[in-house]
Order: C-alpha cells, then sequence, then structure tokens
C-alpha cells in the first residue's frame, strides 16, 4: 500500500467515529428560560433543521411559554409535539407560535416533530 491509500483509510476510519459522535454523543449546550418578574419562563425556539435551542432547562411548578418561529417549509417540521403535557401545536412558516403549560414534576421530558425526526428535550429541575 502506499501513504497515500493509507491516508484515505485512516482519514475514513476517523469520519466513521467522528460523524456518530457528532449527532448522538456529543455533549449538547443547555438553554435555561428566563424568568419574568411575574414568574412566567419563556424560551425562543427557532426551527430550522432541528429545534434551536434542543435543550431547555425549566423550574417545575412555574409557567413556561416556548416561543416557535419556523424558518423552513420542510414538511416534516409543519407540527411540534410535547406528549408529556398533552400539547401540540401547528407550525406555519415564519409565524411565531406560542405553547404555554406548567410543569408540575421534575424530569426529563422530549418534545418532536409529528414524523419523530425533529427532537429536543425540556429538562424540568
Amino acid at each position: 500500500m502506499t501513504a497515500i491509500q493509507i491516508s484515505v483509510i485512516l482519514l475514513g476510519i476517523a469520519l466513521t467515529i467522528l460523524i456518530p459522535w457528532y449527532f448522538w454523543f456529543a455533549p449538547k449546550t443547555q438553554t435555561r428560560a428566563a424568568v419574568s418578574a411575574s414568574g412566567l419562563q419563556e424560551v425562543a425556539v427557532t426551527v430550522k433543521g432541528g429545534y434551536t435551542p434542543d435543550v431547555i432547562v425549566v423550574q417545575k411548578g412555574r409557567p413556561v411559554r416556548l416561543i416557535f418561529t419556523r424558518r423552513e417549509s420542510a414538511a416534516c417540521s409543519e407540527q411540534v409535539l410535547f406528549p408529556d403535557f398533552n400539547r401540540n401545536a401547528a407550525l406555519p412558516e415564519g409565524e411565531q407560535v406560542t405553547i404555554e403549560f406548567t410543569p408540575e414534576n421534575s424530569g426529563e421530558y422530549g418534545f418532536q416533530c409529528q414524523m419523530g425526526m425533529l427532537r429536543g428535550k425540556l429538562i424540568v429541575e
């Protein structure tokens, strides 16, 4: 084998390890909800190829307001579901859509698109 062939094989192995790590195992940053004077926790979420932020930290027992703005036309992102809180909403492109609820129990709760391809997590402390 030549040095170029060995380099290409090593690069392929490195990418094979790096890609799954990036998508499934890399630590994700958390966004803590800002609490207003009235006690309302609010976070703006942009939908474009995923949710940004996709990990949101809130306090239990305080009302939460999530404001979703969809910046793409992909069919998968047309709706967001919060199955643990029995909430969902259609997300028209370019419009702000508000979802409000009060989490009563600590834990980690998922949210997703209707196809399950876009996912996020709500951490209640």
